[in-house]
């Protein structure tokens, strides 16, 4: 499945609307066993301003209520609940930068399992140059790259090109160009199309657990996971393919199940 920002005008930033629909196509990525990856790209010459600052305006303008929650940091949380979402994603997420990712659009990037960039994507996360703090961003580029370097990035706002991106490890494929992203893309998702579906989804949901899980009951969990998978038969048809030289049941030839979103 392949979800597109589309918002080139506002830099690819992320309204209310515009994070409720890309949270519902995640959900329905999940649910769909026939998916077996998301790819998000952006159309023009922006990856993403992350969240769109506009939405804040109205809700500036009146006082929070007395004895609740305050309806900015309401509609701030919604981003990082996004974030979560994509992170937690039980099948893999590719990410393609070929242009600025700015705030919260470098947390789009950073949830993301595998990131390709082109020489002319960049990174910054400028939010204290404008007297706020990196809020739900913060704990996920940490994630990421580790605290020092995300602190350094945050505090700064300094510009982290592709080939620094891809050196801290911000990126995990720096392609040439245009083109060599293309290339790059479909050899990732040639490889995905190799594995076994269930197996990755076991895979993603053991590192989810142990994100936050105690060791222990994070290994039950997998050797629970691993019990299912060679009752089911996958093991027995993916050594049997290997043996015979053949291409396991579930192999997807590249692109057959690509979807626009």
């Amino acid at each position: 499945m392949t979800l597109t920002l589309d918002r080139p005008e506002a830099r690819n930033a992320l309204d209310t609307a515009a994070i409720a629909l890309l949270a519902a196509a995640l959900d329905a990525a999940n649910a769909d066993r026939a998916v077996r990856a998301v790819v998000l790209r952006a159309n023009g010459p922006s990856f993403s301003a992350g969240g769109d600052f506009s939405s804040f305006r109205a809700l500036i303008a009146d006082a929070p209520p007395v004895g609740g929650a305050d309806p900015i940091a309401t509609h701030n949380r919604a981003y990082g609940a996004l974030l979560e979402r994509m992170r937690d994603l039980d099948v893999p997420t590719v990410a393609v930068v070929a242009g600025a990712a700015v705030g919260g659009g470098v947390g789009l990037a950073a949830v993301c399992d595998i990131v390709i960039a082109t020489p002319q994507a960049s990174f910054r996360l400028p939010e204290v140059t404008l007297g706020l703090p990196p809020a739900q961003v913060a704990p996920f580029v940490a994630d990421r790259i580790g605290r020092s370097r995300a602190l350094r990035a945050m505090v700064t706002g300094h510009v982290i090109a592709a080939d620094e991106a891809a050196r801290i490890g911000l990126v995990d494929i720096l392609a040439t160009d245009d083109a060599g992203a293309a290339r790059e893309l479909g050899d990732v998702l040639a490889a995905l199309g190799r594995a076994q579906p269930d197996a990755v989804r076991s895979t993603k949901q053991i590192l989810a657990r142990d994100r936050t899980g105690e060791r222990a009951s994070v290994l039950d969990f997998a050797a629970e996971r691993f019990a299912a998978a060679l009752r089911s038969g996958s093991a027995s048809e993916g050594l049997a393919a290997f043996a015979e030289r053949r291409p396991a049941a579930w192999v997807q030839p590249m692109g057959a199940a690509s979807q626009e979103s």
